[in-house]
């Protein structure tokens, strides 16, 4: 939002300042403004407001919270509000009635007449306040609506009243299928769900936002009817994003705005009409619509909860100054607390807790003393997740979070269907069931893999699924014969299944080791090897390893007995993962305060060489600056050799003591370079 200093300076400067006075407050950040006093010249201030503080959108906005903060700081500052003349010729009889049919979505509309106007262009002071700023001067009445609008903040539309049939304005819904014409080549369909002003025959406008172009003033114009309102946000946003309406001034539509000061801008345009025009005006009085008038919050604040929330003592007096200061009035107190209204322009303090964070922000952060204590890197004793119980809760919990649905089969499979997967499971050998109630049921489960399949095969066939991807997950156990000994193993099985070829950018393989990955990172499970999986049934696949333990095992199961759906799938050893997690310590590090830098490097290998083999060859350097290594991309084909493929690398460079400067990276990146020429026999491609 930019905001004009010599616009600003008209409220809240008219007592002598020096140039360093005004330069301290208004640039903290280190920037000096020379001049300041020179009324030829002018300063915009790129400034960010957020979105709670629709009050401080504007310049006067801006002005009254400014002056809080020079007044409280000590400076002989007076705060001008915007001159108004209730003094105005008004014809009593207004000629225009206002009807709401909406009174959710119009807290309140507030509007009057002026007559014998002429368009003209506008006068030097007003285009270089409008151009200040960025906005285009258009004639005398637009400019001073726009003018109003960034100096109050309060949104304002005028309309040729000579337009309006039969003196009325209608604030209902849309019809469906109206036509709407808001520029010559550029025409909407409204509907039901469309807030719109109308006359007794036509739309006037999209909630003041946007008007019909039958309705807009011209050259010719001599009466023009200006409206003031207050509407709901959320309906103006909707009506927006549904049309793609793009306006400068949308800002002001679409937060909650003071209902209290709508006639206050109708009073100011009307004065600053007045002024600039030379011919003697007619002004009607003011017609208000305001059912349900909006009145000042009333909170209880505690000096104890101020103290406990900022964690230091501040006077009573000085609070007391900040709350006057802030226009938020103390109608009761006593020595525990203050009950206090807050004027209706500050529509984001509704809370004791809002109240406090203003006293925090007049008084100034910066007094508030920080104890620099280093923080110490702890170690816990233990994981939080203690119990094979509740490390079980965490992962299925995890597990459901992200879409999947758990699964309990039976333990005994049918041996014919899975003849031929049999006794492939490295070197485990099935156990029969001797009397067994089914006899095609009579092979105890060696893996999870055979129930996930029989699971998915149903769902297929019998519809059960509501969307193209299945998700399931088992806990349990399987069982089978090693070396003459009858061995129990509990697993989880994690399984995804496309229902047809899918376009979807996102591969079910790296989507299901994605979330393995986070499921280990949150029980501390880092530093976890990957190998080029051997197990019979599944293709593609990967095994990540812990300490050369099997952990996991994922892959694409290779067999087309589902046909044409594809389905993935990760077993995990269940028992072997929580004696890691019970064992785990967990160790507290805080954040570096220093960024993190990030270089690519591509480079042509054999292709025999993974890019884990590479990741932990470079693991194995122990530089600490090296925070994370991820692959970037992975390319085989044509304009490479057959026997190569290519990498590339992203590293992710982090300090905890200095910012890392170029010159630091770049020699450990030639260094890196030199290490995989020498070991893999790299070619480092041109960047």
């Amino acid at each position: 939002m930019k905001i004009s200093l010599n616009w600003l300076k008209k409220y809240v400067f008219p007592i002598n300042m020096d140039e360093n006075q005004i330069s301290n407050i208004l640039t903290d950040i280190g920037l000096t403004v020379k001049g300041i006093n020179n009324t030829d010249k002018d300063f915009i201030l790129d400034m960010e407001i957020t979105h709670n503080r629709t009050d401080a959108m504007s310049h006067y906005g801006i002005a009254r919270d400014l002056y809080a903060v020079l007044r409280f700081r000590g400076y002989k500052v007076h705060l001008l509000k915007p001159e108004i003349n209730e003094e105005i010729n008004c014809n009593n009889k207004s000629r225009i009635q206002i009807f709401v049919k909406k009174h959710e979505e119009c807290v309140r509309y507030s509007g009057m007449f002026i007559s014998k106007i002429k368009i003209e262009p506008s006068p030097y002071w007003l285009i270089s306040r409008l151009k200040s700023i960025g906005i285009k001067s258009i004639n005398n009445i637009i400019d001073i609506m726009h003018f109003v609008m960034y100096e109050l903040g309060h949104p304002i539309h005028i309309f040729d009243m000579d337009q309006i049939e039969d003196g009325k304005i209608i604030i209902k819904n849309a019809e469906k299928n109206t036509d709407f014409q808001f520029s010559d080549d550029i025409k909407i369909k409204l509907n039901e769900t469309d807030l719109v002003i109308y006359d007794t025959v036509k739309p006037l406008s999209i909630a003041g936002m946007i008007n019909n172009i039958k309705s807009n003033i011209h050259i010719r114009t001599k009466n023009i009817f200006i409206g003031s309102a207050c509407f709901n946000p959320t309906i103006i946003r909707n009506i927006r994003k549904k049309h793609f309406l793009k306006i400068e001034t949308q800002h002001l539509f679409e937060k909650d705005i003071d209902p209290n000061q709508t006639v206050y801008a109708l009073q100011r345009t009307s004065f600053l009409i007045k002024n600039m025009t030379k011919n003697k005006i007619i002004c009607s009085d003011i017609i208000d619509f305001y059912p349900n008038p909006v009145s000042f919050s009333k909170i209880k604040l505690r000096y104890n909860k101020i103290v406990n929330i900022i964690g230091r003592q501040i006077s009573r007096k000085k609070i007391k100054k900040i709350l006057l200061l802030l226009e938020m009035m103390i109608y009761y107190e006593n020595d525990k607390y203050l009950f206090i209204s807050v004027p209706s322009y500050r529509t984001d303090v509704q809370r004791e807790i809002d109240v406090i964070e203003e006293i925090l922000r007049i008084y100034g952060i910066h007094k508030i003393p920080i104890y620099n204590k280093q923080i110490k890197i702890t170690t816990f004793p233990k994981i939080f997740y203690k119990t094979e119980h509740e490390i079980q809760k965490m992962f299925l919990e995890q597990l459901v979070c992200y879409g999947f649905h758990e699964i309990i089969s039976s333990t005994i499979i049918n041996e014919k269907e899975y003849s031929y997967l049999l006794n492939s499971f490295f070197n485990r050998k099935e156990i029969r069931v001797m009397n067994p109630v089914n006899q095609s049921h009579k092979l105890m489960r060696s893996s999870l893999l055979f129930n996930m399949i029989d699971c998915i095969k149903y769902n297929y066939n019998n519809n059960r699924i509501d969307s193209d991807i299945i998700k399931f997950f088992e806990l349990g156990k399987i069982y089978y014969k090693r070396n003459n000994k009858f061995l129990e193993k509990t697993c989880l099985g994690i399984a995804i299944s496309q229902k047809e070829k899918n376009e979807s950018k996102n591969s079910p393989f790296f989507y299901l080791k994605g979330i393995i990955e986070q499921i280990f990172q949150k029980s501390g499970i880092c530093n976890y090897t990957q190998i080029l999986s051997k197990h019979p049934l599944l293709e593609n696949g990967i095994s990540m390893l812990y300490n050369h333990k099997n952990l996991v095992e994922i892959g694409k199961y290779k067999n087309n007995i589902l046909k044409k759906n594809e389905m993935f799938y990760a077993e995990i050893d269940w028992k072997y993962l929580v004696s890691l997690i019970q064992e785990k310590k967990i160790i507290y590090v805080p954040f570096s305060r220093y960024p993190t830098s990030r270089r690519d490097l591509s480079l042509l290998v054999d292709k025999t060489f993974s890019f884990e083999r590479i990741n932990q060859l470079i693991k194995k350097k122990e530089n600490h600056i090296i925070k994370k290594i991820k692959i970037y991309d992975l390319y085989e084909g044509s304009n490479l050799p057959i026997s190569k493929k290519s990498y590339t690398i992203s590293f992710f460079f982090e300090s905890k003591k200095k910012t890392l400067t170029d010159k630091i990276i770049n020699n450990l990146m030639k260094k890196i370079e030199f290490f995989l020429r020498k070991e893999l026999k790299a070619e480092i491609r041109e960047k």
